[in-house]
């Protein structure tokens, strides 16, 4: 790749880093060394990503496209990534490094890829932007598992209604 292509890449990711509400309030310091470690990557309609319980390597962020992240691939349980800036495998944040869902493509899909060492080891670097991100982080997974619970809700309202009937 020419280094005019390495720089414009490098640029969009720093775009996309900032467009993400993990990466909110961080550092210019830190996106510029995230922006080194990320990689963008296209996967085609139908891809699997990342599979529920495979070691988690990579952190995600989507950047086009439309993904499905079910908790088992028989969907028990999935809700849908379409906006620019969400993450999925943030599991490879938080241990045991093993991700938790399915990352299936809808679409084509373009997202930037982050290695799970590389960006430890950035924020061990930055630790305020690490705890920054941490908190987010949580904030992120809770959010989900807040919908996550809704949908079974719904889905035993709707069951209780079928036999009642």
């Amino acid at each position: 790749m020419a280094i005019k292509d390495v720089m414009k890449e490098v640029m969009l990711i720093v775009e996309a880093i900032e467009e993400s509400d993990l990466f909110k309030g961080v550092s210019p310091e830190f996106l510029k060394e995230l922006a080194q470690i990320g990689e963008m990557r296209i996967f085609k309609r139908d891809s699997i990503i990342c599979r529920a319980n495979e070691k988690a390597r990579y952190f995600y962020q989507l950047l086009e496209g439309q993904i499905d992240v079910m908790l088992s691939e028989k969907e028990i349980i999935h809700f849908t990534l379409n906006r620019p800036g969400e993450i999925f495998g943030w599991s490879s944040l938080v241990e045991p490094y093993m991700y938790t869902a399915t990352a299936k493509c809808n679409t084509d899909v373009r997202v930037v890829r982050m290695a799970r060492e590389s960006l430890e080891k950035t924020m061990i670097k930055y630790p305020a932007d690490g705890l920054a991100i941490l908190k987010h982080l949580t904030s992120i997974i809770s959010q989900r598992l807040r919908h996550a619970y809704l949908y079974i809700y719904s889905k035993e309202l709707n069951k209780n209604k079928v036999s009642e009937k």
